[in-house]
């Protein structure tokens, strides 16, 4: 066995902890049901004894009808519960594969086909029951069950037992060398089903775009491709798990054939007797159960190679926490990351606080980005971005590419700072628990996912604590309480798969309440009203405003009526700083900022038209 055979074998050693007693206890229950069967030929034996010596056989017969039986419950026993040891296995495997997944840092899960992981939580997983189950106690049980059987064999005859061993030695020989064959094939099949499950993936979610398109062809092509490829290599996996068989069953055929020519001629000379001959065949016969078992053991553990391994690259994926770098946090204000509840204060605060207005938000900063250096593969995207973040509404603007979304990635720490820090009162992100950060911040991405089957369930997602009242106040903030009240079901209205029961401007003001609902110090919204009409906008910026009077609001835009409300506009470019200042300033002073919100450079003083 070589050393990626002794790696999978520890796998699969592993799954089994804690189950380890249920184990042995399948592998006892497998070795009973067998040694009913290995019984047998002996009693078989003393039927054709008793009747040449003329004695009474009810006793022998009734002895051989009770193994049988007995055999019979022990086999339908046996496969039950390790049918249910194997799904137990699958079920673990599973939990650790999807707790790995939702754990890794967010570049690893997105840099990767999500079609991939399905298969590899899926179809990777049932590989490996059958190989558990199959190695562990079928593979275990095979090679003892046979060992007792030569052991019989040898106390009837030894002459005939070296023709079996001779036989067999040679069918093993060339079943291992097939067996290499079933394992590269086997990996070879699942790496394509991955590419398979991946390109219908891709094709289920942008269902519409590719109807538009007319491109149902193309796509139907590569998934044809990623189809017939993973089932060449099945079919050249099964081609060798049939030569294997095939062999092994040889090895058994032909043993069975010249034990029979050699035993009837050792018979005739006087050297074994008629009821040895009848017990030694029927010893060959019940190996080939065995001998089989061992051959399907050795395609299953092939195959499962190649799951073992794609299902270990999950299973090592880094987490979060492992991929944390040390950093030292400044003390953080009394309350300001305690995770304390202010639910009762949401979506009902109508005015400023005392220090609220401009004056009072330009004491220290809530947010500081100080020196902020990032890149992805070595393509830098930040360069030393530094911007103080007070409490209202910040605009982020730039060109596409500036790094706005990546500012808002690296405040959720989807990722870390290369270079520089970004405190948070303070406080540097990198020496906080990701967890109780998350929970202080509300998030909005632009595509605005719908998580949950109802509309209710959609903005209760990741707030099981909520109140409905706390979801109407967030409904009726976003403007969207009268039309969920128009409903048949309100806020138990199905959203649809991915939400296409909605609009996409609905979608977004959901999100939007979800993350009020959550009360977040800071607000983080990417691009939120792309998809809103004049009016829904117009209501939604109100509530962004509204919100922006006691929380600080982040919003990356190239929207015109967000960033004429802005407190501050940090307008990004290649990756830098280019200007920093009100809107009414930068419209006036920069042709870039001008540009991207599509309006013409300002005329002159004296060409203004008044």
């Amino acid at each position: 066995m070589n050393d990626r055979s002794d790696g999978a074998v520890g796998v699969l050693w592993s799954y089994t902890h804690g189950m380890r007693g249920t184990l042995a206890g399948l592998l006892l229950l497998e070795l009973a049901s067998n040694g009913a069967a290995l019984a047998q030929p002996l009693v078989v034996r003393a039927v054709v004894d008793g009747l040449e010596a003329g004695k009474d056989l009810v006793g022998p017969v009734v002895l051989l009808a009770v193994i049988a039986l007995a055999g019979l419950v022990l086999t339908w026993l046996s496969t039950y519960l390790l049918e249910r040891f194997g799904q137990r296995i699958v079920l673990r495997v599973r939990h650790r594969l999807v707790r790995r997944i939702l754990g890794a840092p967010v570049s690893v899960v997105e840099g990767r086909p999500v079609g991939d992981f399905l298969s590899r939580v899926g179809s990777d997983t049932t590989v490996l029951r059958h190989t558990v189950t199959g190695m562990l106690v079928h593979g275990a049980a095979a090679p003892l069950t046979i060992t007792a059987a030569v052991l019989m064999m040898a106390g009837i005859d030894p002459v005939l037992l070296a023709i079996v061993v001779t036989m067999f030695g040679l069918s093993a020989v060339v079943a291992v060398w097939v067996l290499d064959r079933v394992g590269r094939a086997s990996e070879e099949a699942q790496g394509h089903l991955g590419g398979l499950t991946s390109v219908l993936q891709r094709a289920l979610v942008a269902f519409r775009t590719i109807k538009a398109s007319g491109t149902e062809e193309h796509e139907w092509g590569l998934a044809r491709q990623a189809a017939h490829l993973s089932y060449r290599a099945a079919v050249r996996a099964g081609r060798s798990e049939a030569t294997v068989e095939v062999v092994a069953v040889t090895g058994i055929e032909l043993s069975f054939i010249v034990v029979l020519l050699v035993g009837t001629a050792r018979t005739a000379a006087g050297a074994l007797t008629l009821s040895d001959l009848i017990a030694f065949l029927l010893y060959v016969v019940y190996l080939r159960g065995p001998v089989e078992t061992l051959a399907m053991v050795g395609s299953s553990f092939a195959e499962g190679l190649a799951a073992v391994r794609r299902v270990r690259e999950v299973e090592i994926l880094p987490s979060e926490v492992d991929s944390r770098p040390a950093a030292v946090a400044s003390p953080s204000p009394p309350g300001a990351l305690s995770g304390q509840s202010t639910r009762s204060t949401r979506s009902t605060r109508s005015g400023r606080e005392d220090g609220d207005g401009p004056e009072g938000r330009r004491g220290n900063a809530v947010l500081r980005l100080e020196d902020v250096w990032f890149g992805y593969d070595g393509r830098p995207i930040l360069r030393g971005v530094t911007v103080d973040v007070h409490r209202g509404l910040t605009v982020l603007a730039g060109p596409s590419g500036a790094g706005k979304t990546t500012v808002l990635s690296l405040l959720e720490r989807f990722a870390d700072v290369e270079r520089g820090r970004i405190l948070l009162h303070g406080a540097d992100l990198r020496g906080l628990d990701r967890g109780d950060l998350r929970r202080r911040l509300g998030y909005v991405q632009q595509d605005a996912p719908v998580l949950g089957g109802t509309i209710g369930e959609s903005v209760l997602y990741g707030v099981p604590d909520a109140t409905r009242a706390d979801v109407a106040g967030a409904l009726r903030t976003v403007g969207l309480w009268s039309w969920v009240g128009a409903l048949p079901s309100g806020v138990d209205t199905p959203v649809g798969e991915r939400g296409v029961a909605i609009s996409g401007g609905q979608r977004q003001r959901l999100a939007v309440a979800r993350a009020l609902l959550r009360d977040p110090e800071v607000l983080l919204l990417d691009e939120a009203t792309s998809q809103l009409d004049a009016r829904s906008e117009r209501i939604l910026l109100r509530a962004i405003v509204e919100q922006a009077a006691h929380r600080v609001v982040l919003a990356v835009t190239h929207r015109m009526a967000i960033a004429s409300l802005a407190d501050q506009v940090v307008l990004l470019d290649d990756g830098r700083v280019r200007a920093l200042g009100g809107h009414d300033a930068l419209l006036s002073s920069d042709a870039l900022y001008q540009e991207l919100l599509a309006l013409p450079p300002p005329a002159p003083a004296h060409d203004r038209r008044r």
